[in-house]
């Protein structure tokens, strides 16, 4: 098959964490697969624009790249190139597979394979939640804005873009429930993420089983520094934890808009957890393996998470996991005991999970070693390509009768 995928942003704007991270994936699955696979994307990575050439292929990892300038308003991906790109190209594409919605190249993608009746799906990426929607930015206005914003959107183009799909990919049970509430008539189908499933993954494990007793151990969180990630929960949770314990300590990865960056840092110093816990700021794709090995639980907190694929990474290392039922990986950690899912967000109860945790090592070896089955069993990119591929095809023929 002849595939085009439509992405706003895209590698190496690894500041956007998950999706990122999701799409790369995909992409290089499905050409090595045999198959055809061009991305359309824009040149956006936050405040700035990645340095790579715009309106030109360039191979990646088996895949075609064409990175768009994204023009005014640069908060929407506007880019009147892409724009020209799609009408001119379409017809050479068997299927379209757009990611995000709220988005210029959402909207652009689904009104000119609607006109040139190409099949298309959309990957909502966790987005229709209502927690997402009404999601707090730096500021009032911003955040009130973008509200009005989504809501909009979804009012005018939205809906109208979602059931005019062929279909709609979700990655979780948890995402496809948060959708309901937008009145979207298109049946969707469950396509989890898929994770890097590589033999040094499977070689390395818990720091904690080839360390003495005596050395502390870390527990690790890494993602976007957000306020829908739970880390002042977890930060609490830290404090409380170590008046219970102190051979831990807890590491921060990740970035986020700058004000609340601070507030974390803030948060940290005022409650004396400075030599506790660590915040290391960003942590690129090459680093991010190494941090798990020397990790010995991950914990991921958020009060929404349509998938977590930074939980599914820290599983392929071999690493228990700690998460809340918010994340919408949570049904598989708890039906493979992969790691403990926490149904509440009190720091004092979350805490003393954890404690028992720690004191209970062979309890932890094991859980790692089921979260790295589950990932052999359930999401390693060349299953979630084949899934991927067979709704493609059910979507083409389903277009040809």
């Amino acid at each position: 098959m002849n595939i085009l995928h439509v992405i706003p942003s895209f590698a190496p704007a690894w500041r956007y964490g998950g999706p990122i991270v999701a799409s790369l994936g995909l992409t290089t699955a499905l050409a090595k697969r045999g198959h055809y696979v061009k991305v359309f994307t824009t040149n956006k990575d936050g405040p700035t624009v990645l340095p790579v050439q715009t309106g030109k292929p360039l191979h990646m990892s088996g895949i075609e790249v064409t990175y768009f300038p994204v023009g005014f308003p640069k908060w929407y991906y506007f880019s009147l190139q892409l724009s020209k790109a799609l009408k001119h190209e379409l017809p050479n594409f068997d299927i379209v597979h757009i990611h995000s919605v709220y988005l210029w190249p959402t909207t652009i993608a689904s009104y000119w394979c609607r006109k040139m009746k190409i099949p298309y799906i959309i990957r909502p990426a966790g987005l229709l939640d209502s927690i997402n929607v009404n999601k707090s930015y730096e500021g009032f206005i911003a955040s009130y804005m973008s509200k009005i914003k989504k809501n909009s959107y979804m009012k005018l183009f939205g809906k109208y873009d979602l059931n005019g799909a062929k279909g709609i990919q979700y990655t979780s049970q948890y995402e496809l429930d948060s959708s309901f509430k937008w009145g979207i008539k298109k049946k969707g189908k469950i396509i989890p993420i898929g994770v890097d499933i590589s033999q040094k993954n499977h070689q390395a494990g818990n720091s904690a089983s080839s360390e003495t007793e005596s050395k502390l151990k870390t527990l690790l969180f890494l993602s976007r520094l957000d306020p829908i990630k739970g880390i002042e929960t977890l930060i609490e949770t830290a404090r409380i934890l170590y008046q219970l314990r102190k051979d831990f300590k807890l590491v921060i990865g990740g970035s986020g808009e700058s004000q609340y960056e601070s507030k974390l840092h803030e948060m940290v110093e005022g409650k004396g957890l400075g030599d506790i816990v660590h915040m290391i700021g960003s942590v690129s794709p090459n680093d991010k393996n190494h941090i798990f090995k020397k990790s010995d639980l991950f914990i991921l907190l958020s009060h929404h998470e349509n998938f977590g694929v930074v939980v599914a990474e820290a599983m392929s290392m071999n690493l228990a996991v700690v998460i809340s039922h918010n994340v919408g990986i949570h049904d598989y950690v708890k039906s493979y005991g992969a790691g403990l899912v926490i149904d509440n967000d009190n720091p004092e109860l979350i805490a003393n999970q954890i404690c028992e945790l720690l004191d209970d090592p062979n309890r932890m070896n094991q859980m790692g070693k089921n979260g790295r089955y589950l990932c052999e069993n359930e999401f390693s990119w060349d299953k979630i390509a084949l899934k991927t591929e067979q709704y493609y095809q059910e979507l083409i023929l389903n277009e040809s009768n």
